[in-house]
C-alpha cells in the first residue's frame, strides 16, 4: 500500500491494484505524513556510480565533472550518490549494489570484458550507461567518440601535418578508447595518409602512462610533427615528456587533447582539445536513472551529446612555414 501512496520509485504496481489502494485511501481520508515520508525515502533511495578501472580517480578531472553534473539533479530529487571506484577484476555489480543498498546503477568506463554488465541487464536492475555498449536495449548516453576524434585529427591535417601520432588513453578493450582510435585512423586514411604505427602507443588513463608512451615515441629516429592524445590527462604526461627532451610545443611537436579539462586552458601553451561535456552527461544520466526507477522508460534509449574543438595555442600551422595551400 505504501508503495502506491508514496509513488515509490522502482516498484511496478498494476493499475488495478493502484486504483483500489487510492480509492480505499480516499474513503479513509488518508493524508500522507510528509515528515515520515521524507524519512522513509531518505532511508533508501540511492544511486550507485560504478567506475571500473578507477585507481587514479583523484587525477581524472573528467570523472569529477561528471559527478558535479549528477549532484544537483540527485539532490533535487532526494537521491543519494554512492561512489564505487572499481578495479578491473571487480565486476559483480549486482552484488555490490545489494551490498551498498543502491536502487539503481550509473556505469561508466565500459569495456569488452565487463561480465558483470550482462548480469545487471538480465536481472532488470535499473541501469544507465555513460558511454557506449553493444546492447541497444540499455539506456546509454555518450558523445560520438569516433567523429569527435576525427575532427581533432582533421584540424591537424588542415594545418599541414602529415606525420601524426596518437597516444590512446586506455586499453583498446574500452569502447571510448577504441572509438577514438578509429576516428584517428579513419581521418588519416580519408586524407590519403597512412597511420604510422610506430607513433601510436597505448596509455593507461594516467599522466604517468602518457609520459612513458611519449618517451617511447621520442626515442625514435624520426618523430611526428603532431600528437593526438586520447584524453587531456594523458596529454599532460606527453607534454611534460616533450619538454623534458628539450623540445618545444608547438614549434617542434603540436599536441591536441580530448576532454577540455579546466587545467588545459592554463597550460603553457594552452592546450587545443576536444570538449567533452562531462557535467551535461552526468546530469542527463542522473535524470534518466531517476525516470527509470519511477517506471518511466525513455523514448530514446541512446543519446549523443555534441562536442566541439577548443582551439588554443598548442598546434603549429605548417602551411605557413612550408608554403602549403588549400
Amino acid at each position: 500500500m505504501s508503495f502506491v501512496l508514496n509513488n515509490t520509485p522502482g516498484k511496478t504496481i498494476s493499475e488495478e491494484t493502484r486504483r483500489r489502494v487510492l480509492d480505499a485511501a480516499s474513503e479513509l481520508r488518508y493524508t500522507p505524513n510528509e515528515r515520515a515520508r521524507t524519512i522513509a525515502m531518505a532511508k533508501h533511495f540511492s544511486i550507485g556510480f560504478f567506475i571500473p578501472h578507477s585507481g587514479y580517480l583523484s587525477s581524472d578531472a573528467y570523472i569529477i565533472r561528471v559527478i558535479e553534473g549528477m549532484t544537483p539533479v540527485l539532490n533535487k530529487n532526494r537521491f543519494q550518490l554512492v561512489l564505487q571506484p572499481l578495479k578491473l577484476q571487480e565486476m559483480n555489480y549486482l552484488q555490490l549494489a545489494r551490498q551498498d543498498s543502491v536502487d539503481g546503477i550509473i556505469l561508466m568506463n565500459t569495456h569488452d570484458d565487463d561480465k558483470g554488465l550482462s548480469e545487471v541487464i538480465s536481472g532488470g536492475f535499473p541501469l544507465v550507461v555513460i558511454g557506449s555498449i553493444r546492447n541497444r536495449d540499455v539506456c546509454q548516453i555518450d558523445i560520438d567518440n569516433r567523429s569527435s576524434a576525427a575532427v581533432a585529427v582533421n584540424y591537424l591535417i588542415d594545418l599541414g601535418h602529415r606525420d601524426i601520432g596518437m597516444i590512446v588513453h586506455a586499453p583498446l578493450s574500452y569502447y571510448a578508447a577504441r572509438h577514438r582510435y578509429d576516428g584517428f585512423r579513419v581521418a588519416l586514411e580519408n586524407a590519403g595518409y597512412r597511420v604510422g604505427k610506430q607513433w601510436v602507443k597505448e596509455a593507461n588513463l594516467t599522466e604517468e602512462s602518457g609520459y612513458r608512451a611519449m618517451n617511447e615515441i621520442l626515442s625514435l629516429d624520426r618523430l611526428p610533427t603532431a600528437m593526438f592524445a586520447g584524453n587531456d590527462v594523458v596529454a599532460y604526461g606527453a607534454i611534460q615528456a616533450i619538454k623534458d627532451k628539450g623540445l618545444r610545443i608547438p614549434e617542434d611537436i603540436s599536441v591536441v587533447g580530448f576532454d577540455d579539462d579546466s587545467l588545459s586552458r592554463y597550460l603553457n601553451p594552452p592546450l587545443t582539445t576536444m570538449t567533452n561535456p562531462a557535467a551535461s552527461l552526468g546530469a542527463e544520466a542522473a535524470g534518466l536513472i531517476i525516470s527509470i526507477m519511477h517506471g518511466r522508460r525513455p523514448a530514446e534509449l541512446s543519446k549523443l551529446v555534441p562536442t566541439s574543438l577548443a582551439v588554443r595555442e598548442s598546434c603549429r600551422d605548417l602551411r605557413r612555414s612550408v608554403g602549403l595551400g588549400r
